[in-house]
């Protein structure tokens, strides 16, 4: 009994002694701190609370015990986590977890089952996209014949990504392989279109048809010839579907530098026009269809001693002639590149909303690479340029995929993105996918950057890593993966997976959910360089409330208006780079934040360090 008392005590001094420690560490370093122990197995065997079990047992269909471990490992990741100064380090566990931050507004886990398209190599590129009955398609390039790349696989899934069947591949012999390939459908017909890169012939652009039950319908060569293509973006009108326009990237055999050019079909593939010049120096091109023959083309070139963004539009179906306002997006030092770009379809065609994505890496410097964008509010005329989509000092946010709802008949309102996320120095540490949204109503807020996706490998190109859809009018993201018994951190391209958001809208809430007032939060982090997020509720349920939220100097000078449209009850969270509505950077000190909706006012302070 003596003994036992002893233990007690000692072990309430312990337990004392820990909590003084973090509290020190906590007020005194203001760091995020590692969770040790969390992933180490015990006695439990493969019940553990570790990343390994999680994994196994998400792989074996237990879905009901996957979740309970990763609420164990949520809980474990919680109470470590220190933040209070929101700045970022490498950490050195071996299965790190992103940190979670312990509010209601970040709403991390609202994915639905992630689901495994295929197992084996992935290598090559991938591509999704879906019809107008809801089915979903996925392609990728696989091995065939020990030869990697050889072979290309197709897709399917009736029940918004659930569950995936084998449709159809394509392959001519090992010597011959694959790159980004594209799949795409019409809004109209039952046409299925699988576009790739073949390494035969300097490059040759081939596209496969097939009925979307499968049946194939031809194979026709878009692009031929003595002239090396490398790199090529595919589209298709969705009007009638009979439009195919595709770009590449050329490397002329007398020519140092590429060349871009587009090709047009007019009957599914049929028969091809003669290519049009679009530029005489361009790279990794993507091209996005607004509607009534608005195409939108970006692409990388050198100007300056970096890569600079450049964006074109076609009026009539890439043909040529057609092809105005050659804007530079991106006036920066740093090195702008694998640009994407996507566009609403409202009408009048001629002023949508169109966005562009693409990395931001600094030139000369070993420092991690952000995403910047830039919009246009009239279909490509103008635009508002050099924002940061994301950005931290060690993570690099790369590789992205944008896109929209897609109708001749539906006025969509939101544009989609997902992106990598990890580490910048290898072994990457916290490989994730995320995904955000913005609106037309309010450009530059890309709210909900969601974590999705574990394990994904590494890239610049999104076309290998992460590809976005829309599963039943769901939200979706298809995404290369890791093998979890191999190297956690190579770059091997393993295994396709994909997973949906619950609701292309708000998500509904339950009377409980909704906020009883309305409430304007800290800012996090505060003082801040050059990211802070700001959180908000909405407390009315009745109707839209209209709701602003503007950033002052302490000369009472309006800076930034981040929200300015009405919103229905729930909790919010808007991001604010540092940029005034301009898109200028500010100087460093202490700016106001003011949320106004219905008779609710409140202002709170936070401070700008850089």
């Amino acid at each position: 009994m003596h003994f036992a008392k002893v233990k007690g005590f000692c072990l309430f001094l312990m337990v004392l002694s820990s909590l003084l420690v973090s509290t020190s560490a906590f007020a005194a370093d203001k760091r995020e701190f590692q969770p040790k122990g969390v992933y180490s197995q015990n006695q439990d065997g493969d019940n553990a609370p570790t990343v390994e079990n999680m994994l196994k047992a998400k792989q074996a269909g237990d879905f009901e015990k996957a979740a309970r471990i990763q609420a164990i490992l949520n809980e474990k990741a919680k109470k470590f986590w220190r933040s209070p100064g929101g700045d970022e380090i490498v950490v050195e566990s071996p299965y790190p977890i992103a940190p979670q931050r312990d509010n209601a507004f970040y709403k991390s886990y609202l994915w639905g089952n992630d689901s495994q398209i295929c197992t084996g190599p992935v290598s090559g590129g991938i591509s999704v996209d879906y019809d107008t009955s809801g089915n979903i398609y996925a392609a990728r390039c696989s091995t065939w014949q020990g030869a990697n790349n050889a072979c290309v696989l197709v897709y399917k899934s009736t029940d918004g990504g659930a569950n995936w069947s084998y449709l159809a591949d394509f392959h001519v012999g090992p010597t011959v392989t694959f790159s980004h390939p594209e799949v795409l459908t019409g809004s109209t017909g039952d046409k299925l279109y699988l576009f790739l890169l073949r390494s035969d012939q300097n490059g040759m652009i081939q596209m496969l048809r097939f009925s979307q039950s499968g049946t194939p319908e031809g194979i026709y060569y878009v692009k031929a010839g003595t002239d090396t293509i490398t790199y090529f973006s595919a589209c298709v009108d969705y009007e009638n579907g009979n439009h195919l326009m595709v770009v590449y990237q050329k490397e002329e055999m007398e020519d140092d530098t590429p060349d871009l050019y587009t090709i047009t079909s007019t009957d599914c593939g049929e028969t091809w026009s003669n290519e049009v010049l679009v530029y005489a120096y361009g790279s990794h091109p993507d091209i996005a269809y607004g509607r009534n023959g608005y195409v939108y083309l970006v692409f990388e070139w050198p100007g300056g001693g970096d890569y600079e963004i450049g964006f074109i539009r076609s009026t009539d179906y890439c043909s040529s002639g057609s092809w105005v306002d050659l804007q530079t997006l991106t006036t920066d030092s740093y090195d702008d590149t694998y640009p994407k770009v996507a566009a609403l379809h409202t009408l009048p065609d001629s002023i949508p909303y169109v966005w562009v994505a693409y990395n931001d890496a600094p030139v000369g410097a070993y420092t991690p690479m952000n995403l910047g964008y830039a919009y246009s509010c009239n279909g490509g005329e103008f635009w508002s340029k050099n924002h940061i989509l994301d950005s931290s000092t060690v993570w690099n946010e790369m590789g992205c995929d944008l896109w929209t709802k897609r109708s001749s008949g539906y006025p969509s309102s939101y544009v989609n993105v997902c992106y990598f996320k990890g580490g910048h120095v290898p072994p990457f540490y916290h490989a994730h996918i995320f995904y955000g949204r913005v609106s037309s109503t309010n450009p530059t807020n890309w709210g909900w950057l969601h974590e999705k996706g574990t394990w994904p490998t590494q890239s610049e190109d999104g076309r290998e890593i992460c590809q976005g859809t829309y599963a039943q009018g769901n939200c979706a993201i298809m995404w290369a993966g890791k093998d979890p018994p191999g190297d956690p951190f190579g770059d091997d391209f393993q295994n396709l997976y994909f997973t949906t958001w619950p609701t292309d809208v708000e998500e509904e809430m339950t009377e409980e959910e909704v906020p009883a007032k309305f409430s304007l939060s800290a800012n996090y982090p505060n003082p801040f360089n050059p990211v802070t997020s700001i959180q908000y509720a909405v407390g009315s349920r009745q109707k839209p409330i209209p709701t602003t939220l503007k950033i002052y100097n302490v000369l009472g000078q309006l800076v930034r208006t981040l929200v300015d449209e009405p919103q229905v009850a729930g909790a919010y969270e808007v991001i604010w780079d540092g940029r005034d509505d301009n898109g200028a950077e500010v100087a460093s000190g202490v700016y106001l934040y003011r949320l106004q909706a219905e008779d609710f006012t409140q202002t709170k302070k936070m401070v700008l360090i850089r």
